[in-house]
């Protein structure tokens, strides 16, 4: 089936990049058009949301949300790319007990200025800095802010800690790893990595590429309702917008780019405690397709953002 549109939920393997995840999907599947929202460095493992036909469009909305994670890192030892992979850079003995490990962990929360990775996709005067990395040139990381929520200590077993944590888009659990072994004075790095959430979604309702390979395969239908909870149709997608459905000439107009009088009147009726809901998507009440997104800025009326095809 080359016209699936919407979001599919894998459940990425260790060893694997972000491209390489989307390349076997799209043999799998027979579709060029899938990219993916939130890259996950090879070591990691889990959560990866891959949008599809016309779900490549929403890569914007989807991109934005939280992300939950686990990670084990490993205290006593420092690397270049502050993860397991990558060339050793320091070594230490691990002077705290697990008691003041768990005392480092639960003061690491909240909004910290933290500097991006060395090897991280981030840009610095027209490069990426894994770029300035890998030809060993000096360039200075820039410091970002990063909001870690909901930190829970899983286990302590020098020289390894298992943390569960939330975090904000842009954050890096390899920075937040780095600034615990700092604290500790031993260094720190991520032996271990798996994202379990990226909000709203979650790793328990993704496919294994296996599975997914399987459930293909074997399908009898030439439709996505074989993949169970890791297929979100487009019109699913984005669960915290209002749904707005129009038919007739609504609908025609609101293809074209336009929002009919008619549907400015009902976009009024959206408020909540006085505050305008920024989000809305347009589902046709015919096809039960989505149609359009539309956004509306601070102080500003709904205007369209996107507009789908049904093939």
């Amino acid at each position: 089936m080359n016209t699936m549109n919407g979001l599919l939920l894998v459940d990425k393997p260790s060893g694997l990049t972000s491209h390489d995840v989307v390349a076997r999907v799209r043999r799998i599947l027979g579709l060029r058009a899938i990219g993916h929202a939130g890259t996950l460095d090879p070591i990691a493992s889990g959560l990866l949301v891959l949008l599809l036909g016309e779900g490549t469009k929403i890569s914007d909305y989807v991109l934005g949300g939280d992300k939950g994670y686990e990670v084990k890192a490993r205290l006593g030892r420092r690397t270049d790319t502050l993860d397991r992979d990558g060339r050793v850079l320091e070594e230490k003995d691990v002077g705290a007990a697990p008691d003041e490990v768990r005392a480092a962990i639960g003061r690491l929360k909240g909004v910290l200025s933290l500097p991006v990775p060395a090897h991280s996709a981030v840009k610095v005067r027209g490069k990426k800095l894994y770029e300035y990395a890998r030809q060993e040139k000096e360039v200075e990381a820039p410091v970002r802010e990063m909001d870690f929520r909901e930190v829970d200590v899983l286990d302590v077993s020098l020289p390894l800690a298992t943390i569960a944590l939330t975090c904000s888009k842009g954050s890096y659990i390899r920075a937040w790893v780095d600034k615990l072994g700092s604290d500790l004075g031993c260094g720190a790095m991520v032996e271990e990595l798996r994202r379990t959430r990226s909000e709203p979604y979650s790793v328990a309702d993704a496919i294994t590429l296996e599975a997914l390979e399987q459930a293909w395969q074997t399908r009898q239908a030439r439709d996505a309702s074989v993949l169970g909870k890791a297929w979100v149709p487009l019109r699913d997608a984005l669960p915290a917008f209002r749904v707005l459905r129009v038919d007739g000439q609504d609908e025609v107009l609101m293809k074209n780019g336009q929002i009919s009088r008619h549907l400015q009147t009902r976009l009024l009726g959206f408020v909540t405690g006085g505050q305008r809901l920024p989000g809305v998507k347009v589902v046709s009440a015919a096809t039960d397709d989505l149609v359009s997104l539309l956004w509306a800025d601070e102080g500003e009326f709904y205007k369209i953002r996107r507009n789908f095809n049904r093939h």
